[in-house]
């Protein structure tokens, strides 16, 4: 009967013990060590606008007007996008135009 007793205790902590691990939260989080040190590329090239009239895009953070013909030095992230502001014959408003990619880097984008 001690023996029954015992090994009935002993059945009943297992399974409070392990009900309440089953639904723990992890104890650790792993971050890769690549996003701890990880060093944002930029990206250098030029945007032309190449329509007749003056353009008003949003390069990555900040607005600024492409006028006609004129070539603009651009240095984004990798990932950030050039967007249209305004609707004109060609583009609709909130349009992406280009993203800034590695291969983009030196390169002249015409936009329309």
């Amino acid at each position: 009967m001690n023996r029954k007793s015992v090994m009935s205790v002993m059945v009943m902590a297992a399974s409070l013990v392990s009900a309440s691990a089953v639904y723990a939260a992890p104890t650790s989080v792993h971050t890769p060590v690549n996003a701890i040190y990880s060093n944002v590329k930029m990206v250098n090239f030029t945007l032309r606008n190449d329509s007749s009239a003056p353009l008003k895009v949003k390069v990555g953070d900040n607005e600024m007007t492409l006028q006609p013909g004129k070539p603009v030095s651009v240095k984004l992230a990798t990932g950030q996008q050039i967007v249209a502001v305004e609707t004109t014959a060609s583009n609709q408003a909130g349009a992406v135009l280009a993203t800034a990619i590695p291969g983009l880097d030196g390169a002249t984008v015409s936009v329309r």
